[in-house]
């Protein structure tokens, strides 16, 4: 693996990290109805992140980035993860995230 595709694949799994993290954290805010401006601020980041993915059909720009630099072909190609988890992510953060979005809505409206 060369020093640039690490580096991608580095900065790639932080920012995983950061919107894994947000994800989580905007869905255990909404469930116990602590809902203040650091739940909205990690929403904002899992929405940008989504726009991303639509903007890009649904691959992240850094595996394009990456796979330009010659790292293997794949959907989380350039991730720090054991493959049969990324393979589910957008599986298990689509489920949450809808989740999230659910329980947000019915504490906007109740």
């Amino acid at each position: 693996m060369s020093k640039t595709v690490f580096y991608i694949k580095l900065v790639h799994s932080i920012l995983f990290l950061l919107i894994g993290i947000s994800t989580i954290y905007v869905f255990i805010s909404a469930a116990l109805d602590q809902i203040n401006m650091l739940t909205w601020w990690a929403f904002g980041v899992v929405i940008v992140e989504l726009l991303a993915l639509v903007l890009n059909d649904w691959r992240c720009p850094l595996t394009d980035l990456a796979e330009q630099q010659g790292a293997d072909v794949g959907s989380v190609a350039d991730l720090f993860l054991p493959e049969w988890l990324s393979d589910r992510l957008f599986l298990i953060f689509g489920i949450i995230f809808s989740a999230t979005c659910l329980l947000l809505a019915w504490r906007f409206w109740t």
